[in-house]
């Protein structure tokens, strides 16, 4: 209890108790109440009378980091509805091909607020490509057209280059630290039970989450493994593959990629629960994000897949279901996925 009292301290008084708090870990955020309470205050924050341009801040990171949910949390925010007219979402690879006339007809609309008066707008820009300045400025003259006073616009994306968009500091977000994301971790492995009850499984479960590279996706998925296992020996070989996963990926690909789109190799337990000492799964690209209401979700999951649990052995090429979030924007994440056999070749596309 005196280390969670030590994490709390390192964040600001709360406005309120909203859903997200990110305590109740397993469906709501974690770890980010700091970043969510600045971007609140920039949007909140008055300009100048007279000051033509639109506030903007970006907000940069990693794949898979949180941006995304981050900013799902600010907009939730009572404060934040309160104060904008409308809240729009423009979600694309890039700028490029977005024309003037049409930007406003391709943005979602998350929320509206018929009840304050004029059109103060918050615009959500999220991207999952590279954009560049040319494209930047054609979107400012397009959100001219309908964006008064006032109003602010969020641009997310992984690329550097959006820093220089910004009318403030750009909101940089990291990996959690070590001790953060351990609690992170077990909290999610062992919920409300205590671990120093389980000192053996603890101590295993320390070193697997030393493995996770700090992603929220892979912890969700192995400790959704591990709840099903409390076998002491079954959390060991789960910690072996894992130690071995950069090896493998260094001996077979010749190196280790983790966000940037290259073919990488995935530990799966199949060989040693089926006999199938041969076969072997690499995700080629990026991982992909939607809505969850958009199409019907991938039949493999990742826990399927690394378990070797799933129903009829995949072959070929297939789509692997990552992850269901279960707080908004209720994404799911999805990768393609390859089977390989020893002596088909290794012969990778995405």
């Amino acid at each position: 209890m005196k280390e969670f009292a030590i994490f709390l301290m390192s964040y600001p008084r709360i406005y309120r108790q909203p859903y997200g708090a990110y305590l109740f870990v397993d469906k709501c955020m974690f770890g980010r109440q700091m970043e969510r309470e600045l971007a609140i205050s920039f949007l909140l924050h008055a300009e100048p009378p007279g000051n033509e341009k639109f506030g903007v801040l970006p907000i940069v990171g990693p794949p898979l980091i949180g941006k995304s949910t981050l900013v799902e949390h600010v907009c939730y925010d009572d404060r934040v509805r309160n104060h904008f007219s409308l809240i729009l979402l423009y979600i694309e690879n890039d700028l490029k091909d977005e024309a003037v006339t049409t930007f406003r007809d391709n943005c979602v609309i998350k929320h509206q607020n018929v009840a304050l008066d004029g059109e103060r707008l918050l615009l959500i820009i999220e991207l999952l490509g590279d954009v560049d300045r040319v494209a930047w400025k054609r979107l400012l003259q397009s959100a001219e057209r309908f964006m008064t006073h006032g109003s602010k616009i969020i641009i997310t994306s992984r690329s550097e280059k959006i820093v220089s968009f910004g009318t403030t500091e750009a909101l940089r977000l990291n990996y959690l630290s070590k001790e953060a994301y351990w609690y992170f971790f077990r909290m999610l492995v062992f919920g409300s039970t205590d671990p120093e009850e389980h000192p053996k499984l603890t101590s295993i479960a320390m070193e697997i989450a030393s493995e996770m590279c700090g992603s929220f996706i892979f912890a969700y998925v192995v400790t959704t493994l591990l709840r099903a296992n409390l076998s002491a020996r079954f959390w060991c070989r789960v910690l072996r593959h894992l130690t071995e996963h950069r090896k493998k990926n260094l001996f077979l690909l010749g190196e280790y990629p983790l966000v940037d789109g290259r073919p990488r190799y995935v530990w799966s337990m199949a060989k040693t629960r089926r006999g199938s000492e041969d076969i072997k799964f690499f995700i080629c690209g990026d991982y992909q994000k939607r809505p969850a209401s958009h199409g019907e979700d991938p039949k493999i999951t990742a826990v399927d897949l690394l378990s070797g649990t799933w129903s009829a052995m995949p072959q070929g090429k297939f789509e692997l279901l990552s992850w269901k979030s279960r707080i908004p924007p209720y994404y799911i994440y999805t990768a393609n996925c390859q089977f390989v056999r020893r002596e088909s070749g290794l012969t990778l596309t995405k």
